[in-house]
């Protein structure tokens, strides 16, 4: 059914759990899978003494190894090699769409933080944009929050 899967993350318990759900689904129809990254761009304060790499951009390539290092393990259970992209942008819908687009994607696996229709309201909704406005299958993983 599908050949080649999207799978949008960030580090967050919800891509996991996308990860977990495109392994299941990868692997009972021997798809590829590309994780994708979009990286927002670092602030540009920058004094004499602390230059950009250390101050920004060297936590954040880390941050991202260590996130790509847990996808690659999780994604390895399923006997999958995933192929890894990251771009920098502040439009993270915009890009994965964009991504969509411009390769020959079968699927959208995305995980949804399960915000308020109030906070969607105020702070978007990466995953319901790419829902919207995706012309594929979008499969929505929903992580429940842990109780407190």
């Amino acid at each position: 059914m599908y050949k080649n899967i999207l799978v949008p993350v960030d580090g967050s318990e919800q891509s996991f759990g996308a990860i977990n759900v495109a392994g299941v689904i990868a692997s009972s129809c021997n798809a590829r899978v590309t994780l994708f990254h979009v990286r927002k761009p670092p602030e540009s304060v920058v004094t004499d003494i602390i230059t950009e790499d250390k101050l920004f951009s060297l936590p954040l390539i880390e941050k991202e190894s260590e996130m790509f290092e847990r996808c690659m393990e999780m994604l390895g259970k399923f006997n999958i090699k995933p192929s890894m992209k990251v771009v920098e942008s502040d439009d993270i819908a915009g890009q994965i769409i964009y991504e969509y687009n411009s390769a020959n994607y079968d699927a959208i696996i995305i995980g949804h933080r399960g915000r308020t229709m109030l906070k969607q309201l105020v702070l978007g909704s990466v995953a319901n944009a790419v829902l919207v406005e995706a012309q594929c299958p979008v499969i929505m993983v929903h992580v429940p929050r842990k109780q407190d």
